[in-house]
């Protein structure tokens, strides 16, 4: 069985390929297309994520939890995930369309319709690789990714070279989905001997159950992500384009929170229930070793955040550093979520994944209906990282509730309010530092971090993530 390193290794190949498909290549096209068009494009990108989860719903989460636990026949459960999937790609591709068909015209439209189509695919796609996840054949997942990436660049290049419209863009990116679905299928069908076998039983548990993963995958994106759809309806595309421009940066980081829930969920879910104190150790570990991460994630991105915009981007978008504090907070805190959301879902608690990001939905969604006409961008950042607030808190909540402990020490969340109240300073002006100041900064951090993560918990982190640990 390979250990957790070589897993992380083929997941972070996966993830850098991914940051480079759905990050840098639309910080590239930013700097070559005009604000709006990059606006429409990331209108349609976003419509895509969105829909792409209501297709899926949640049945990629769900693989991951039951077939390491071997649930049903493999062969059985597969096919008949597969049925299930084609009813809510339909009733996803009829709703997209009535969607655009009712709110939007000209560009929008006509991008958003070849979405719809792409998001569909991409759901199919999403679950295959579930699946291989989840029998530990992260490669497949890892080089699928890798040629989407490379085909992703080549389509940039020549829509600069050739001076090409933005409709080239989104055909090109229609196509390579169409292109790595039809080789995942083809792997998986011949690495399993996939046959058709209609199983009443399991359908049952599928329908029984796809609705609390799907409800939970579909309202923990469309929390996420609906303020893009939302501020390109209220403030226009180039009011979109800023925000995504800032937002893709902080998606880069978030790859980070994306592998170890990847990683860890089949993980976690193999030790769960054979012993209680062994798995509650190993859940403190990850827990801790993930929230030191994300807090060197946050410190960084602030230290830089203003020398990365500028570097990556023409100065149309230097007006979005006014939300970069409020998203820094964002990508703490959902980094923050990662080992607390696990733990619910393998301990047959995803009822309360659910309410949590129903209750996250409705206040973002509440809030930006009277922020975003008024404030844009500024407030749909702000928006954005209260929700994230509360979604983190309800997480540990019920956490503690069902697993009977916050794993985490108070050494670690004195320090962590230490560093957001230090960089919260910074923002509201109380004081500034400058490049040399930064440098320091992260010397004093990483001094710290020594002190707060003893020498013993660095040995068991590095020995847990090796296949070492016992």
């Amino acid at each position: 069985m390979s250990s957790l390193i070589n897993n992380i290794k083929l997941s972070g190949l996966t993830f850098l390929s991914r940051i480079v498909s759905g990050s840098v290549v639309y910080i590239i096209l930013a700097r070559l297309m005009s604000v709006n068009d990059f606006g429409v494009l990331t209108f349609g990108t976003t419509l895509a994520g969105l829909l792409a989860v209501v297709a899926e719903f949640g049945f990629s989460l769900m693989a991951q939890k039951d077939i390491p636990q071997n649930k049903f026949n493999f062969n059985d459960y597969v096919f008949n995930t597969f049925i299930q999937k084609i009813g809510f790609s339909t009733i996803t591709l009829i709703g997209g369309i009535i969607y655009l068909s009712l709110l939007y015209d000209g560009d929008n439209y006509s991008v958003g319709i070849i979405f719809v189509i792409n998001a569909i695919i991409t759901s199919q796609i999403m679950y295959f690789f579930s699946v291989f996840r989840s029998k530990n054949m992260f490669v497949i997942e890892s080089w699928l990714s890798v040629i989407y990436a490379v085909f992703s660049v080549l389509i940039v290049a020549f829509f600069y070279y050739l001076n090409l419209s933005i409709l080239f863009v989104v055909y090109g990116l229609l196509f390579i989905r169409i292109i790595q679905l039809v080789i995942v299928s083809i792997i998986l069908i011949k690495e399993f001997k996939i046959k058709p076998n209609f199983n009443k039983e399991i359908n049952k548990y599928l329908f029984k159950n796809s609705f609390s993963y799907g409800l939970h995958y579909i309202i923990g994106v469309f929390y996420f992500t609906i303020d893009n759809q939302m501020l390109a309806y209220y403030s226009g595309n180039e009011a979109l384009a800023i925000y995504q421009a800032i937002f893709k940066i902080v998606l880069i980081l978030l790859a980070v929170n994306s592998l170890f829930e990847t990683v860890f969920l089949p993980f976690l879910s193999s030790k769960y229930g054979k012993n209680n104190k062994e798995f509650l150790g190993i859940a403190s570990l990850i827990n801790k070793a993930i929230l030191i991460l994300g807090l060197s994630i946050f410190v960084f991105f602030n230290l830089f955040v203003k020398d990365i915009v500028t570097f990556l981007y023409p100065s149309d978008y230097l007006i979005g550093l006014s939300i970069s504090y409020a998203l820094s907070l964002v990508l703490l805190f959902r980094i923050y979520t990662t080992v607390y959301s696990v733990l619910l879902t393998i301990s047959d608690h995803q009822n309360m994944r659910v309410i949590t990001v129903l209750i996250t939905l409705i206040v973002n969604v509440s809030l930006n209906l009277i922020i975003i006409p008024k404030y844009g961008f500024n407030g749909a950042a702000t928006v954005s990282a209260m929700t994230h607030l509360v979604m983190l808190l309800l997480y540990v909540s019920f956490a503690r509730k069902y697993i009977k402990s916050f794993l985490i020490d108070i050494k670690t969340v004195v320090f962590t309010a230490s560093v957001v109240l230090f960089f919260s300073l910074i923002h509201f002006g109380f004081f500034e530092i400058n490049y040399t100041e930064s440098v320091l900064t992260i010397i004093v951090y990483v001094t710290l971090l020594f002190m707060v993560v003893k020498k013993e918990q660095r040995n068991k982190i590095f020995q847990l993530i090796t296949g070492n640990y016992y």
